[in-house]
């Protein structure tokens, strides 16, 4: 009998964030990585994205468990959203990845068991899974030979290879190296960095650009760094011990990563950690502050300094502030315009645009590091992931160049999945995916309609129509009333409103029955937007109401 394997990107997929992959078989279904997205400057009012998973509404009695690959947020913080729709299942990851997803989920009334693991073979279901430690920008990150009954699947989430990693910690080349020797039916590989030649820079080496930085720096020296970063997070700490300045942390991600870090051993603290209430009674120049909001997230705390609106952190001309991190895709907006913020306060900034990778060292590998994972473990078909849909082209000619037939590197995009039967690969079938929102407490209820509304007001106004029928009789009453905000000034376009009053009226018969209004809503929006792009070429929302006397 034939064995199946269905490999389904829920999120992910010819993208960089909210990473979520199902692997199926004709009994089960194991999850690997359930992770958050971010919006663009467009999407108006959004937090987050996450996975989409309405595939599996229909088969939750078949998901034998989650797998966290490492604990950046674009794979473990879509849990407390979407492990409240599963059904109770474990959730298996590292200990620094467990201790992470544990945080995320703290504020939710979900209680998942959650299971750790480390380097030794364990079994979720029928998958028989082999952990491999990897070096990435958060430590203790995994990748993971799975045995299914379809055939071997590498599944090599972010990675880099650094042979002088922070914490001394090398990716397990051995394990690689015994895995492809055994036999790798598919292979699934980060892709991010596969336009960059050569090997990407060590971690190790920030510490001597921190030291360069904070050199001659009179008043306070703040970096802002992504809050799982961990490795980077302690040079700067290392470097501001040397030169005898306190240590502060503020913005709620960063306090929380490094509470649970150092609870598990990830990271080293001095013993005279700064509280962030006491940044202003030590002179600026014996002081450190490592603070959140390193791309530039609105509301975060170095969004919040950077206007002079936060209460404990102020941005003098004396102090220096160094972004050790580059923007997200996506984000290039909010984090330039808290660079540009904080460049009209007069104070010297340090970023990757003018440091070059002194500053940003990248935790994804380059060309070089990718093709020496396929060397190591020699797979029979690769699955290029992690990046976007340019990158996996990339990665598609560097494989080539390895020898690799056209056929044997399967490039996915949204929708696309992938069937391994016995050991053959090929294009499976196409399920139907769509951006999941979260809009404040609310999770799938903000539709793409709805930002569209958002962004016509945001650029446009809007205009509301009020017809005013009898609601005995349904005639209407006197001429349609109109309303406008973030439109045009009133006052002085008065010609538009009565142009807008009277298209309206002819639209409308002389009585409106029940269930008529209903109808005749889409055609006046129709009318009234031609209407008013003809004559001021603007396209504001059109709200028409009816109102009964």
């Amino acid at each position: 009998m034939s064995k199946k394997l269905e490999i389904m990107p829920l999120g992910g997929m010819g993208e960089v964030t909210k990473n979520m992959f199902a692997y199926e078989t004709e009994n089960e279904i194991l999850i690997i990585d359930c992770g958050i997205g971010f919006p663009d400057y467009t999407m108006l009012g959004v937090d987050i994205l996450l996975p989409d998973i309405s595939y599996l509404e229909d088969k939750k009695d078949k998901i034998v468990g989650i797998l966290l690959t490492h604990a950046h947020d674009d794979h473990i913080a879509g849990l407390p959203y979407i492990l409240p729709k599963l059904p109770q299942i474990p959730v298996y990851g590292s200990k620094l990845t467990i201790g992470f997803a544990k945080d995320r989920c703290k504020e939710t009334t979900i209680t998942p068991e959650f299971i750790e693991i480390d380097k030794q073979e364990f079994s979720i279901g029928n998958f028989r899974i082999k952990p491999i430690p990897v070096t990435h920008s958060v430590p203790d990150g995994r990748h993971f030979v799975i045995h299914t009954p379809a055939g071997v699947v590498y599944h090599g989430s972010d990675f880099k290879f650094d042979e002088h990693p922070v914490d001394g910690v090398v990716s397990d080349y051995d394990s690689m190296k015994t895995a492809g020797d055994a036999g790798i039916d598919l292979l699934l590989s980060d892709s991010l960095r596969s336009e960059r030649g050569g090997r990407t820079i060590s971690e190790s080496m920030l510490k001597e650009t921190f030291q360069k930085e904070i050199k001659n720096t009179k008043g306070k020296f703040i970096v802002t760094v992504m809050s799982s970063n961990l490795h980077r997070i302690q040079q700067a700490i290392d470097v501001a011990e040397e030169n005898n300045r306190k240590v502060a942390f503020v913005g709620r991600s960063i306090e929380q990563n490094i509470k649970t870090a150092e609870s598990l051993g990830f990271i080293r603290l001095p013993h005279n950690i700064l509280h962030k209430r006491k940044i202003n009674k030590l002179p600026p120049h014996q002081v450190c502050v490592i603070i959140a909001g390193s791309q530039g997230q609105v509301g975060s705390s170095l969004e919040r300094a950077a206007k002079n609106d936060h209460d404990l952190v102020s941005i003098n001309p004396n102090d220096k502030v160094v972004f050790a991190t580059e923007p997200i895709p996506g984000n290039e907006v909010f984090l330039y315009d808290a660079i540009d913020n904080i460049s009209k306060l007069g104070v010297e900034i340090a970023y990757p645009d003018i440091r070059d990778e002194t500053l940003h060292v990248s935790g994804h590998g380059n060309a070089d590091e990718l093709m020496r994972l396929v060397d190591l473990t020699k797979p029979k078909y690769i699955m290029p992931i992690g990046g976007a849909y340019r990158h996996m082209v990339q990665y598609k000619k560097l494989a080539i160049k390895l020898g690799y037939e056209k056929d044997r590197i399967l490039i996915l995009d949204t929708g696309d999945t992938l069937l391994l039967e016995n050991g053959q690969a090929k294009m499976g079938k196409k399920i139907k995916l769509k951006d999941v929102i979260v809009d404040g407490s609310g999770v799938g209820d903000v539709g793409f309609v709805v930002l569209d509304d958002r962004r016509r007001m945001a650029e446009s106004g809007i205009v509301v129509v009020v017809v005013l029928i009898n609601k005995t009789t349904g005639k209407i009453i006197g001429q349609p009333e109109v309303i406008s905000r973030g439109f045009v000034y009133m006052k002085n376009a008065k010609k538009l409103v009565n142009i807008i009053s009277q298209k309206t009226t002819q639209i409308l018969p002389k009585s409106i029955g029940k269930n008529q209004w209903s109808k005749l809503k889409p055609v006046i929006e129709k009318s009234l937007q031609n209407l008013i792009y003809k004559e001021i070429q603007r396209s504001p929302l059109i709200l028409p109401v009816v109102r009964e006397v």
